[in-house]
């Protein structure tokens, strides 16, 4: 087992009611798990508190999050450095406003490798075009010279993944990848990130309120609400046979185009 989350609970300064609690699962190697829910239900903060960047005064307070066999509450500092960006990664929702705009993305990608690898500079870069190609980025040298202004929301977030993926990590988090994009570029992204996990062996938690990109992504699903999970298993399980009312209004919510409802 690669992650075994038990009994989590997160809080946020003095307030003593928890943003979220009683959150368990496991992950093994390989498997894809989607979290979904409606905004505010505490998916987001799940993966937040795996990777140990809760905001705004966030922590855990009360329950286990077990990594590879280590337990993460344990970690200091200099832990957390190097496991971020090589054992764990994390996908935003717009990679390109999580890096500076006053940089280059190539200045940004090199110095990424670099803080992680003892590779020199020209290694770093040659690495950074090579991760660029493989997330089917025309003219990767042009981009490594560009700033985040100038590129699309869809180039972005291939940038964003070639990043999360350069060394290969055993988890990928991603929280809402492909929300900020055009239907096209969704598909597109989505293909690329089950290309990612099946192809490496790493395993990824995608947090998404798009059920259709959830079901046809994941190996199991979660389905959060104010806070706690409300059903979880297989996600053909829970998709063809909800049995929380809220599973099922979420179910219910997917469009449908000839009598078919695509989830």
């Amino acid at each position: 087992m690669l992650l075994d989350v038990k009994n989590l609970a997160v809080s946020y300064g003095k307030n003593k009611t928890p943003t979220i609690s009683g959150v368990n699962f496991e992950l093994d190697e390989g498997k894809i798990l989607a979290i979904v829910g409606e905004s505010g239900s505490g998916k987001t903060t799940v993966i937040r508190a795996i990777l140990n960047v809760l905001p705004g005064g966030g922590y855990v307070s009360e329950g286990k999050i077990i990594f590879n066999g280590r337990d993460l509450s344990e970690l200091d500092a200099d832990s957390w450095r190097s496991l971020r960006g090589k054992d764990i990664s994390m996908i935003f929702q717009d990679s390109g406003a999580m890096m500076n705009p006053v940089h280059t993305i190539g200045k940004q990608f090199v110095e990424y490798i670099q803080t992680h690898s003892d590779l020199d500079k020209k290694s770093a870069y040659d690495m950074a075009v090579e991760k660029l190609e493989l997330m089917n980025l025309p003219n990767p040298e042009n981009i490594l010279k560009s700033y985040t202004f100038e590129l699309s929301g869809g180039m972005r977030q291939r940038v964003g993944i070639a990043m999360a993926i350069t060394f290969q990590p055993k988890l990928l988090l991603a929280d809402e990848p492909t929300s900020a994009l055009d239907v096209t570029t969704q598909a597109q992204i989505v293909g690329e990130l089950m290309f990612i996990t099946r192809g490496t062996g790493a395993a990824m938690i995608i947090v998404t309120h798009n059920l259709g990109v959830a079901s046809y992504l994941s190996d199991n699903l979660i389905v959060m609400s104010q806070g706690k999970i409300v059903e979880a298993g297989a996600t053909d399980d829970v998709v063809k046979n909800p049995r929380h009312n809220y599973t099922k209004s979420l179910l219910a919510s997917v469009p449908e185009m000839g009598r078919r409802r695509y989830v």
